[in-house]
């Protein structure tokens, strides 16, 4: 790989996380203030129908673009670029006007089986973000296919501020007017639709003031064979980035009906269903370090195994699994450990409490999985991490239909965490394959247990013999807690090698972007 390729590799890099880390904490910041206008039952009526808005968007944003810029890049004729770019988005547009018919005149039939038919409205609005996905997709594929990453970063920016900024807004004239919560819930989906066409206007901006070539169409439509090799690389990635929002969708389906066909009153089942989507925007909130990471680290293995250098690619690969075990880990029973002040201080009660402190225990599982199918990705793997989430799907899928009929909300935070398990031990097999190292050692584990437990004592003997109960209190105490144990692990004397080594790690990524941007 020549020396500026790989340049532009890091370059593009840099900016895609940057735009993914911004973009992944507005997603994750906007549903507390949305929770506290709408309730716990206005929360559950959007998180019914964001997981497929969340479909909508990984296939505009990730699954597609990969696709198109990779067969782009590898490319370099440029009548057949331009025969690339125009048979992937006729492929594309007619994915995205089948998902749209099917979602949009089959909403009364998707709300009836998600068990609340008040639902179809919203399911109708987000139906058109799937006629924006084609355009979004390809345009992004087609800059990333010439290394220009900035259009994609900049437009994922203005899509999730626009969202935000209409589904706040909309929330708070909706409620002020005296709307019912379905109503406003609708409103609240518009703002993706908004935002798709705010990131739509960014890239023809960027198209036309920096078009890297013109794109000229034809008469001509894609081959089957074509359609065909499109489609089944696009569902492998789709899969893979799209492990969470499945999850969700199957929750979607799932939870609120089997607790109603329990014998939950319907009222009682929409708040737990909302208290138990309180673990979402923690759940996203807690990601952003360990997927920051990975997204830093994964160009680098990417690099030194274009460069052949064995020695780099397996240190690089120990480092991310061992940071993202100790990051995750720490993060995961942090929030734990302070679980019952932190969801007062966001949520205005403590109600769910033990539910989220299980539903957590995602944040370890997923931090990993994350990492290992990127290092997978990055070998040219593309397909076993999707086999691992389709797994990991199929037992959610059953662990649900056996919990949540006798432990409602409990039963679908358990059922999470068993799913990820599976998904993880698959990867692990599928990485083990792939370089067959040990990615553990046993005194990491014993100095990382070690940690752990001295950094939550402060924060559990203040809930144990302390408790603030009010949300004033709950907030003191949430912040203060979690800036304590976090001073503890870091500063912890037997940490000092882990310390020395996340340090060596921020100054290689910021080597690394400094050479991006010279």
């Amino acid at each position: 790989m020549a020396q500026k390729t790989i340049k532009n590799l890091m370059q593009g890099a840099v900016w895609l996380t940057l735009a993914s880390l911004l973009s992944k904490i507005l997603s994750a910041v906007y549903r507390i203030p949305f929770q506290n206008m709408v309730g716990d039952i206005g929360f559950y009526i959007f998180q019914q129908v964001y997981p497929i808005y969340g479909i909508a968007m990984t296939l505009a944003l990730v699954g597609f673009p990969v696709i198109v810029s990779r067969m782009i890049a590898e490319e370099k004729d440029v009548t057949k670029r331009e025969a690339i770019f125009q048979f992937s988005l006729q492929v594309m547009f007619g994915v995205g006007v089948v998902f749209f018919l099917l979602i949009f005149f089959g909403a009364d039939f998707i709300a009836r089986v998600m068990g609340d038919y008040h639902l179809t409205i919203l399911i109708r609005v987000i139906s058109f973000a799937f006629l924006l996905m084609p355009f979004l997709a390809s345009l992004r594929g087609f800059f990333q296919g010439h290394e220009q990453m900035m259009p994609t970063a900049v437009s994922q920016t203005i899509e999730q501020l626009v969202r935000v900024v209409i589904i706040i807004a909309g929330a708070t004239g909706a409620v002020a007017l005296g709307w019912n919560l379905y109503m406003t819930g609708a409103v609240a989906m518009s703002g993706a639709v908004i935002g798709g066409l705010g990131a739509f206007g960014t890239l023809l901006y960027f198209y036309w003031r920096k078009k890297p070539e013109k794109i000229v169409f034809t008469k001509k439509w894609a081959s089957w064979a074509f359609t065909k090799q499109f489609l089944a690389q696009s569902i492998a990635v789709c899969t893979t980035s799209a492990m969470l929002i499945l999850f969700q969708l199957l929750d979607s389906f799932q939870v609120y009906r089997l607790m109603r066909s329990s014998g939950i009153d319907a009222t009682a089942a929409k708040e737990l269903k909302g208290i138990y989507d309180r673990g979402q925007p923690l759940l996203q909130l807690g990601l952003v370090l360990c997927m920051g990471l990975a997204l830093a680290i994964v160009p680098m293995i990417t690099a030194a195994k274009a460069r052949g250098e064995t020695r780099e690619l397996r240190r690089s690969v120990l480092l991310i699994i061992k940071l993202t075990i100790l990051l995750s880990g720490a993060a995961t029973l942090g929030l734990i450990a302070i679980m019952r002040p932190t969801n007062q201080m966001l949520f205005e009660t403590a109600s769910g409490t033990g539910v989220l402190q299980v539903f957590i225990l995602s944040l370890f599982l997923s931090s990993l999985i994350v990492s290992m199918s990127s290092i997978l990705q990055g070998f040219g793997n593309m397909t076993g991490p999707a086999v691992a989430v389709c797994s990991g799907l199929i037992v959610k899928l059953a662990t649900n239909a056996i919990l949540v009929p006798r432990f409602a909300t409990y039963g679908a935070s358990w059922s999470t965490v068993i799913g990820l398990g599976a998904i993880l031990i698959i990867c692990y097999i599928l990485l083990k394959r792939q370089l067959p190292i040990p990615f553990i050692r046993k005194n990491m584990i014993g100095w990382a247990m070690l940690a752990f437990l001295v950094m939550i004592i402060v924060p559990v003997a203040w809930e144990t013999f302390w408790p603030l109960t009010n949300r004033i209190g709950s907030a003191v105490q949430a912040l203060f807690g979690a800036l304590i144990g976090g001073i503890i692990f870091f500063l912890l004397p037997n940490q000092i090698q882990f310390t020395h080594q996340t340090r060596s790690c921020l100054h290689a990524i910021w080597l690394q972007i400094a050479l991006a941007n010279n």
